[in-house]
């Protein structure tokens, strides 16, 4: 896929810490726990990560309210939740940082525009969008003053803002800011600058949400050029750009164009990672859906026989991305009719994703249409009837299942 428009919560730097002579022991213990905090949460250990942010929490408040470690503190814990989805929790502290900076730092600094923007970014996520679009574009307007209108910054509350646009189809909108975050960029850097390419995916996303693959494909060319000269060609930093552009190639039914790029992806990851590695598995099943799509399915057969043999081999044959190759494989086999070959595969993804997921998930009902079709096929119309009632009730359950 190609970039999102955002990362998500916006982590608020941690600038040098900031107190008096004679103080080292008392700012010691919020330090300690920030940067263990801050570890623990890098390698996902979220319940230790949050110990050790309460407890910064608890240091901070004692600093007073006038100290810019108490809405960092903050900023921190809010992301450490809304990491876990647990929005209604990061939504207070991150209203607290919000007010306390506007306190400290007052309403034109840039660290202000900031934590708008990581209030703004929760209510995005939340699809809050009448909430986050205000807050956004106060950000842009802080940092606009406090920085000047061409400051290479201000790109990251222009991203943001059209993220929210382009959720509500204001295209036009969108692509206002995203052409001048392009252009800023690039007054800073220079044509050929690594920073562009994000910025350049971002447009073309924008383009191809309204299917406008002739104004999409120049700016993803020009990424993967710059990406190219930058890394060399047999980069696996270009599998990103090769595989978006192979995209928008087979959108406008360039087949042979995406072809070349879809093998190109897959050579540079075998050359890169070796030919049993499980980052070989998303280039071959990429290559495989190409060839499916056209009906070239002695083509595609071989190459998810290797992705599903490279999965059992590094994570077992019990994984679900086992499962995922296998459903795959057994759809390609009963596309050509090939019912005997695809019943094991579609049971046994089936049995997978059951054990792996539980018996509700959404995998689970995707990969039992898929049998009841091959059912269906093979007339056993009753047994069909049977597990399109098990389809129904988990998909009866999916507007109750909390969504990240």
């Amino acid at each position: 896929m190609l970039n999102g428009f955002w990362g998500g919560l916006m982590a608020a730097c941690l600038v040098g810490a900031i107190g008096l002579t004679g103080c080292e022991d008392a700012k010691a213990p919020w330090d300690r726990h920030v940067n263990q905090g801050d570890l623990l949460f890098q390698q996902g250990r979220f319940k230790e990560a949050k110990e050790q942010y309460t407890a910064a929490l608890t240091e901070a408040e004692t600093f007073g309210e006038q100290d810019p470690r108490l809405p960092r503190t903050l900023t921190k814990l809010a992301g450490l939740h809304d990491a876990q989805g647990e929005y209604e929790r990061a939504e207070p502290l991150l209203r607290r940082a919000v007010s306390l900076n506007k306190k400290i730092l007052g309403d034109r600094d840039p660290e202000f525009a900031a934590s708008l923007s990581n209030l703004a970014a929760l209510y995005h996520a939340q699809e809050q969008y009448e909430k986050a679009q205000p807050l956004f574009e106060r950000a842009l307007h802080v940092r606009e003053q406090a920085l000047g209108a061409d400051h290479i910054d201000l790109t990251l509350d222009l991203k943001n803002l059209a993220g929210v646009l382009a959720a509500q189809e204001r295209y036009a909108q969108a692509e206002t800011h995203l052409t001048r975050a392009l252009a800023i960029t690039e007054h800073a850097t220079g044509p050929d600058d690594p920073a562009l390419v994000e910025r350049l995916n971002n447009l073309a996303l924008l383009y191809r949400a309204q299917q406008d693959y002739e104004k999409a494909i120049p700016l993803l060319e020009r990424a993967l050029a710059i990406n190219t000269k930058r890394y060399g060609a047999e980069s696996p930093g270009l599998l990103g750009g090769l595989n978006n552009l192979a995209f928008m190639h087979m959108a406008q039914g360039a087949h042979d164009k995406a072809e070349g790029l879809l093998k190109q992806a897959l050579a540079i990851t075998e050359q890169s990672f070796g030919p049993e590695n499980p980052r070989l598995v998303s280039s071959l099943t990429k290559l495989a859906e190409f060839y499916r799509l056209q009906g070239q399915y002695e083509k595609a057969e071989p190459l998810l026989v290797d992705a599903l043999d490279i999965n059992k081999k590094k994570f077992g044959p019990e994984h679900e991305k086992v499962a995922n190759v296998a459903n795959n494989l057994a759809l390609l086999y009963f596309l050509q009719k090939k019912y005997a070959k695809a019943e094991p595969l579609f049971t046994r993804a089936l049995a997978i994703n059951e054990q792996a997921l539980g018996k509700e998930h959404p995998a689970v009902a995707r990969t039992l249409k898929n049998y009841v079709a091959l059912l269906k096929k093979t007339n056993r119309e009753k047994d069909a009837k049977q597990l399109e009632s098990r389809i129904a009730a988990i998909e009866s359950l999916s507007p109750l299942r909390g969504s990240r």
